[in-house]
This record gives structure tokens, sequence and C-alpha cells, in this order.
């Protein structure tokens, strides 16, 4: 056979060879295609937590005596004596400080004396008007006059009696504000003390989509940021009715009534939970909800081995969870791992 002939051979035989091939391997690939497609998706299932949630609202804020005072003198004077320093723990009715009484002390005597003076001139001009020597208008007037000296002896003894600062509770001095020798004015704070016979608080501030769920007697948790590892209870005993300037939030007090809590300094740094309960069908993890837009989703349960598609209403997100608001009525359980990979009728394995 000439070279161009064999040539003309090979070029016919060439395709013939490779449709062939083509042709014997056409089968097994559909057989795997059908087979991948056959394949089960392995999946795993989560319960579905029942409604209602819980779903606590969180915040910070500062540990604190339930009562606090800035104590001062009600008139001015020599500030003669302090009588405790700061962190020094005090008992209701100790003397905490006092002016010097001399100034008030002549106060008194001359407010008495005039007392005196008063009644002698009642006494006097009664029996003048008695004798129709004066008219009765001067009885009248001495009498009032009677009266006056009567009110000033009684405020200038008060005075007096307040030239002292006693302890308002049991406590400490949380700061001692003036020092002896200074002159001070009436009002002016001469210690910030703190009692601990109403407990302690928590004072934290709550946003107003949060403080419409809380009210007095909700339970709380509090961490203090110091010691995280063993938290405190109590409930919530007052919400602010006014919105603070500025930030718009409400301040809460959460009171604690955990006995450990009488042992702990004011000014500690903690986190508060208060208890809260939200009315959804039911909660779910994260990653079981696909197709997630706004409130609207979707989740896969297992029917006979295969996976359908359930739309959700999604009421909210809660760390790992969704809240949903509806569409999972009836149903225990849902893939949480694997979802994503699943389409409405695919074939799943539960593992």
């Amino acid at each position: 056979m000439s070279r161009l002939a064999l040539a003309l051979a090979l070029a016919l035989a060439v395709p013939s060879l490779a449709a062939s091939l083509l042709a014997a391997c056409a089968p097994r690939a559909q057989a795997a295609q059908r087979g991948e497609a056959a394949a089960a998706i392995p999946v795993r299932l989560a319960r579905v937590e029942p409604g209602p949630i819980a779903h606590p609202i969180r915040a910070s804020g500062v540990v604190a005596t339930k009562d606090g005072w800035d104590l001062a003198f009600k008139v001015g004077g020599l500030l003669a004596r302090v009588e405790v320093r700061d962190g020094e723990r005090v008992a209701r009715g100790q003397v905490l400080a006092r002016l010097d009484a001399t100034e008030l002390s002549a106060g008194v005597r001359q407010a008495r004396a005039a007392l005196e003076k008063a009644r002698r001139d009642a006494v006097r001009v009664a029996s003048l008007v008695a004798a129709e020597s004066a008219p009765r208008a001067a009885a009248e007037d001495a009498r009032t006059a009677q009266a006056i000296a009567e009110a000033q002896l009684a405020a200038a003894e008060f005075n007096l009696r307040h030239a002292t600062i006693a302890a308002p509770d049991d406590g400490w001095v949380d700061r001692r504000l003036a020092e002896p020798g200074e002159v001070v004015a009436p009002g002016r704070p001469v210690l910030r003390v703190s009692g601990v016979g109403r407990g302690f608080v928590v004072r934290a501030a709550l946003p107003e989509r949060d403080v419409l769920d809380v009210g007095p007697g909700t339970r709380a948790t509090v961490s203090l940021d110091a010691d995280p590892g063993r938290p405190l209870s109590g409930r919530v005993t007052e919400v602010g009715r006014t919105a603070a300037r500025g930030t718009g939030t409400y301040e809460v007090e959460v009171a604690l009534d955990d006995p450990r809590a009488r042992a702990l300094p004011s000014g500690l740094t903690a986190k508060v939970e208060i208890a809260r309960s939200v009315p959804a069908q039911g909660a779910v993890p994260l990653a079981a909800v696909v197709d997630g837009d706004g409130e609207e989703g979707a989740v896969f349960v297992v029917d006979g081995g295969v996976a359908r598609r359930v739309p959700v209403r999604i009421a909210l997100l809660a760390g790992d969870r969704a809240v949903l608001a509806g569409g999972i009525a009836g149903i225990e359980a849902v893939v949480a791992d694997g979802a994503p990979r699943l389409a409405d009728g695919a074939r799943v394995e539960v593992r």
C-alpha cells in the first residue's frame, strides 16, 4: 500500500475508534450521574424550643447602697470637729461633725431673755387693761409679742440642736468634704455617707425598646466584673418614668437580695440580666434558618427521608437562636446542620 493510501486509512479509522470509545463510556457516566443525584445529603436535626421563649434584657450598671446622703449643717458657722474619716464605719445616731456652738448658744440665751421680758410685759399690760388704764388692744399686742418671742426661742434652740451632724443609718463615710477650722455655709455638704439599712442596689440604664418589658418585682441576676463566676440574685424595685436627657434611656434599679451583697463596696461595675419571655411560637438554631429576608425565612423538616421547606416568620434573633413568630406549629425538630445545601424534596440522611 502506498504511503498516501495508508494515511487516508488512518484518518478514516481514528474518528471511528474515538466514537466507539465514547459510546462505550456514555452509559457508565450517565449511571454515575444518576447515582450522585440519588445520594442522600447528610444532615443533623435540632429540637424546636417551644414558646414562650426566654429572652433576658442585658445592661451594665454600678453597685451602690440604696441610701446615700450629702450631710450638711442647717446653719453656717465655724466647723469645730469632724469625728470620722473616709471609709470609716459609722452607726445610726453617731455624731460625725460639730460646729462651734458659741454664737448659737448666745442666740438661745438672747431669745430666752427676750421671752422672759415679753412675758413680764404681757402681765403688766394685762393689769393696766384690767384697771382700765390701757386699751384692750395693748393687751393683745403684748400677747402677740410673747408668742413671737416663744417662736424665736424655739428656732434658736432648734439651730443649736442641729449644730451637730449625726449618722442617719449604719454604714460608712464615702468622703470627708470639709476640715475643722473652715467656715461652712448653710447646706454645704461636709460628709458623704452611705447607709446599709435598706441594702444594696444596681442602677442600670435601659433603652426604650426594653423598658416596657420590665416592672417592679421582675427577677434579675447580677454578675460583678470583679467576680463574674459568682452571680448575685436580685429583683427590680424601681423603673424610671422619665427618659434621661441626651441618652433617652430609663434608669432601672435592681435590689440585691443575696446576703453576700452586704459585704460589697460601692462603685463596683456589674452586668445585669433581667428575666423576660417573648410570646413566640418557638426558637430554633440560627443555622437552621435559610433564605432569611427581614421577618421572612424558611426551615427544613425531614419527612420520610425527604427534606420539606417550611416558610416561617422571624420575631427576633437572640444570640445563636432565631425566635420564630409563626410557621412551626406542630413541628418538633428542624434541620440544623446541612440546611443551606438542601432544596425542597431532596433526599436526606439524618445523622
